[in-house]
């Protein structure tokens, strides 16, 4: 029988862990906090997901949208000031 199991490590900003981890704890993902970084203010989290099992998936695909749109808000290359506007 094939192993169903996936696992997938994301590295999580502290501004979005909050909602990164209500995430995970709703679906009840297995997790591990496999290492941190005071100084650039990330964790690294390791999930395993069953990849057959919609909610799991939806739950990764979330998490995965919530890191794209921080990565794409905080390191957005046509930032305008908003004090010279």
């Amino acid at each position: 029988m094939e192993d169903k199991n996936r696992f997938k490590t994301l590295t999580i900003p502290l501004d979005v862990l909050i909602d990164v981890i209500n995430i995970v704890m709703e679906t009840e993902l297995k997790n591990e906090i496999t290492a941190v970084n005071v100084n650039r203010s990330f964790i690294e989290l390791k999930v395993e997901y069953q990849n057959g099992l919609g909610y799991h998936l939806r739950a990764i695909e979330n998490i995965e949208s919530i890191l794209d749109d921080y990565n794409q808000y905080r390191f957005e290359e046509s930032e305008t000031d908003w004090r010279n506007s």
